[in-house]
């Protein structure tokens, strides 16, 4: 096995970019009676934002940190769980695992409190009550406290018309980065009956001053409420298990919630809504599968933190193996298997999965470009295999078509690891040709590293 050998200068780590939804820590998680009462626990908090260590590359919205260059394209529900996962677990034991860790033989933003102090057994048995949100049901009464601008005659759902009911706050960077495209949505199917709501449950004072600014004043052209007391969030986003801003509800003609997820990802089916043309009953579905991925997800991210306080990953491995049983050929479980193994771990088993994982996906660059990077520059990888990291790093430009600047940005790392500094110039080249502008100053610097050190080698 080859490990890294190449020139002791290392290019700077990547630099990450905010998640596309946002937590609030002074939320928690849905309560021992909720769970027992729904099935269906909610999200554990995340503190400071979510995220993996080093480059995820197949995630990049929703709670991720990331290189700028590695998004691609929207996950899906479950993908955005297991982000959060990453964030609980991965990303803190990427840091702070140091030593050999002991193995037996072998990140959307969360709430706040929104209920008033009540006794302990009064408030187990409001949230026993609590009925869970599903797709299909009766969208829940908005209680609002007063609109601020747009259809400030609302009052209830209208009869065969759609209605987004939008949860945001004026301090999420990606609810504010979202108002433009609500905006269009809102300006574009106007004509046929829909109203969009944005709900915030901040202090009037502080949403009034940011509507007041003429830069958000003109970025939110759809309807803008106060909820009354965090009733409407506790009726939606509590009841729908929902943890993370900005997101949508979207009320069909007959008062159903017929959609639940990231604003972003509404386009289509809000346009299939007001078509008449959305399958409920199918959405309804597959929200319940992606619901009990999460709670199977959700097991794996407390044993991930007790391992990471333990050192004893012994009950996770166990767990992720539960898992990939419950959800076979779900390629985010194996890749955090891969990355426990090869990371803090440190077993030669990971690398074995890991080479199976690369010939059965070949064609997701994005996923190869995540083992490859993990590999070369994560922390946590004390026995970094090079030749791994380089098959994983050509297969995954390849699968890219070499038109990709981060892969081409990784596999330049790779030979500069192993100590081909003249194929690292010329793979960062061309990284640097193929970059965008976020990328491109960052990527340029690693170039002239590269470059430096190909001038200090022997002639």
């Amino acid at each position: 096995m080859a490990t890294a050998s190449g020139p002791t200068s290392r290019p700077t780590p990547r630099v990450v970019s905010h998640p596309a939804s946002c937590r609030d820590p002074t939320d928690r998680p849905v309560s021992p009676a909720e769970q027992a009462f729904t099935g269906n626990p909610g999200d554990p908090p995340l503190a400071g934002g979510t995220g993996a260590i080093g480059s995820p590359g197949r995630i990049g919205w929703s709670g991720t940190v990331m290189h700028p260059s590695r998004r691609s394209e929207m996950p899906s529900p479950l993908q955005i769980v297991a982000t959060s996962v990453f964030a609980l677990g991965l990303a803190s034991i990427a840091v702070a695992q140091h030593g050999p860790a002991k193995v037996a033989a072998q990140d959307s933003i969360p709430a706040k409190k929104i209920a008033p102090a009540a006794a302990p057994a009064e408030k187990a048995g409001q949230e026993e009550r609590m009925k869970l949100l599903r797709i299909g049901d009766q969208a829940p009464m908005p209680h609002l406290a007063e609109i601020l601008k747009g259809d400030t005659d609302f009052e209830a759902f209208p009869e065969g018309r759609v209605t987004v009911m939008e949860f945001w706050a004026t301090w999420c960077g990606p609810c504010r980065a979202g108002m433009p495209h609500i905006s269009e949505l809102q300006q574009k199917h106007a004509d046929r009956g829909l109203t969009i709501i944005g709900v915030t449950r901040e202090k009037p004072e502080v949403v009034r001053e940011f509507l007041a600014k003429p830069e958000w004043d003109e970025k939110t052209r759809y309807t803008m409420a106060l909820d009354d007391e965090s009733r409407t969030n506790n009726a939606y986003m509590r009841a729908a298990r929902q943890t993370g801003i900005p997101c949508a509800f979207v009320v069909d003609q007959e008062g159903r919630v017929a959609w639940i997820g990231h604003p972003m990802r509404m386009d289509e089916p809000l346009a299939k809504i007001i078509d008449g043309k959305w399958d409920v009953a199918k959405a309804r579905k597959d929200f319940d599968e992606a619901e009990k991925s999460k709670q199977i997800m959700r097991q794996v991210s407390m044993s991930m933190r007790e391992s990471r306080q333990s050192g004893d990953y012994t009950d996770t491995l166990k767990t992720l193996d539960r898992a990939m049983q419950q959800l076979p050929d779900n390629s985010d479980l194996e890749m955090m298997k891969f990355r426990l193994l090869v990371g803090p771990v440190d077993d030669e088993s990971g690398y074995e999965l890991g080479w199976k994982l690369l010939k059965a996906n070949r064609h997701d660059s994005m996923m190869l470009n995540s083992m490859a990077w993990y590999v070369l520059d994560d922390p946590a990888v004390r026995n970094r295999d090079l030749e791994f990291a380089m098959s994983v790093a050509k297969a995954a430009n390849e699968a890219a078509g070499g038109n990709n600047a981060a892969i081409l940005d990784t596999l330049a790392r790779a030979y500069f690891e192993k100590g081909d500094i003249g194929s690292a110039v010329k793979y960062q080249k061309k990284a640097v040709d193929k970059a965008d502008d976020r990328m491109r100053e960052e990527m340029t610097k690693v170039l002239e590293l590269y470059r430096d050190a190909a001038s200090r080698q022997p002639a």
